[in-house]
């Protein structure tokens, strides 16, 4: 008789989404995103520009010229932030947030669908009069 198979983790949650917000050119904007489950989640943010839901493109600390800051700790729970800074008209978009628990979330023969959960944000960026 063969072993019963191993059940996967139960799914992450979201405890923490990121909120829409509209920002001014120059301004700055922090979004956060705090999850639970177990094990403990791995937290991603992504961005995709306004109107190209298909072009998502993860983010990193650093990214565009120092702008964008991540930072992420992990105990209980997942807990990130992630900050944009001088914003220019380019980073209106979609912030996302993913976060997983499945061990087998980063295998690139399973269907990344179903091991991410996601919560979104709309960041909209006007122009600002002082920076004309």
């Amino acid at each position: 008789m063969l072993p019963p198979k191993p059940s996967p983790p139960p799914p992450a949650g979201f405890v923490k989404s990121p909120l829409s917000e509209t920002k001014l050119t120059g301004d700055t904007f922090e979004l956060y995103c705090d999850v639970v489950g177990n094990p403990t989640p791995e937290i991603q943010w992504w961005y995709s520009e306004i109107n190209r839901a298909d072009s998502f493109r993860q983010l990193w600390d650093g990214a565009r010229k120092r702008r964008v800051s991540i930072s992420t700790a992990y105990g209980s729970n997942a807990a990130s932030a992630l900050g944009v800074s001088r914003l220019t008209l380019d980073d209106a978009g979609t912030y996302e947030c993913r976060a997983s628990n499945d061990p087998r979330r980063n295998d690139l023969h399973q269907n990344p669908a179903t091991t991410w959960i996601r919560a979104q944000a709309t960041i909209t960026v006007l122009q600002s009069e002082w920076s004309l």
